[in-house]
């Protein structure tokens, strides 16, 4: 990844990561600890690119698990993970933060905003509840951060419980096997360092690589909105939508990428307008089960997202991604295809 006279030369870009958040307390308040596991989710396997467990001093439950949340946020954001699963046992903080229990506690409520602005920064996000079997590897770390007094494991950014007041990316950053690729995680010592660039060195020692790096990074979002009518049938669905209907779809593709042209643009709203309405017109004012390949497949929502999104990406140049394709079949139901 070259410098464009100043830009982001640290890790590349990571497509997928799975994160699990812990915190608890022994007291409640008491003295406190909270963990975190970031690993690379490739497709076939998980590896684990970076881990901590850190000790915050005396806090209630929810203060930790909230604290351990927002760092394991923090690193994820600081080795520009793009889509992220996040893993926590807590079911109150899941719920909280996505929206379905109110924050009531003044002491909270400024982890819940924090963890509100991080989660936005990701192209995409999904937060889930796990029984705290699934993810005794981060309660282990947070325990083991109490016991010892001090912070463990290896990770990006080390816990500052004011890190909301201060620069999100560091100039030095630790990684747990080192990512290559995007999307791909590389075990210990075949990382690829930076080429070309005087500002950047990467620094094998063991398990753990050291990029220093100028400036701060970034990763640029844009999207574009269309819509088309036509109608479909939903075959073999048990209610009315089984039989011919239609609908105004409005269809949103998102796209990303981490490098400006010349004139400053990281890609052309028109271009990929264009494409996504070249796609589009194919099914305009049709009879969707007529039209491949809903004509062999169910012209569902679904399909449709993972078609147009397949067709779209093929479109798009090197280093831009496309994030999402979202279909509205009306104001009030969207669905997401990603991947």
């Amino acid at each position: 990844m070259k410098d464009r006279g100043g830009g982001y030369t640290g890790p590349p870009m990571i497509l997928k990561a799975l994160l699990n958040t812990d915190g608890g307390s022994r007291g409640n308040p008491g003295p406190s600890g909270i963990g975190f596991i970031l690993r690379v989710d490739d497709g076939r396997e998980l590896q684990t690119i970076c881990r901590g467990g850190a000790p915050i001093g005396k806090a209630t439950n929810n203060v930790a698990e909230y604290q351990a949340l927002l760092w394991g946020l923090r690193n994820a954001l600081a080795l520009r993970v793009r889509n992220l699963t996040i893993h926590a046992d807590s079911e109150l903080l899941v719920r909280q933060v996505r929206g379905e229990y109110k924050v009531k506690n003044a002491g909270i409520k400024p982890l819940h905003a924090e963890a509100l602005a991080l989660l936005s920064r990701f192209a995409s996000h999904t937060l889930q509840h796990v029984m705290r079997a699934y993810n005794a590897e981060a309660d282990a770390l947070a325990n083991e951060a109490m016991d010892a007094g001090h912070a463990v494991g290896d990770f990006a950014l080390a816990f500052d419980a004011d890190a909301e007041q201060r620069e999100l990316f560091p100039t030095e950053v630790s990684v747990l096997g080192a990512v290559a690729v995007v999307g791909t995680a590389a075990g210990a010592g075949q990382a690829e360092s930076q080429s070309g660039d005087s500002d950047t060195y990467t620094r094998m020692k063991g398990t753990s690589m050291i990029a220093k790096t100028e400036g701060v990074g970034g990763v640029y979002s844009l999207s574009v909105k269309e819509h088309f009518d036509a109608a479909h049938a939903l075959v073999g669905y048990p209610g009315e939508c089984r039989n011919l209907h239609g609908h105004t779809w409005d269809v949103e593709a998102v796209i990303s990428g981490t490098e400006l042209d010349e004139v400053g643009i990281v890609y052309d709203f028109k271009k990929l307008k264009s494409d996504l309405l070249a796609i589009l017109d194919a099914f305009d004012h049709h009879y969707l089960n007529e039209v491949p390949p809903f004509d062999t497949i169910n012209a569902t929502a679904e399909n449709l997202a993972r078609v147009v999104f397949e067709q779209l990406a093929a479109s798009l140049p090197d280093g831009i991604v496309l994030d999402e394709v979202s279909v509205w079949e009306s104001p009030i139901a969207k669905l997401s295809y990603r991947r």
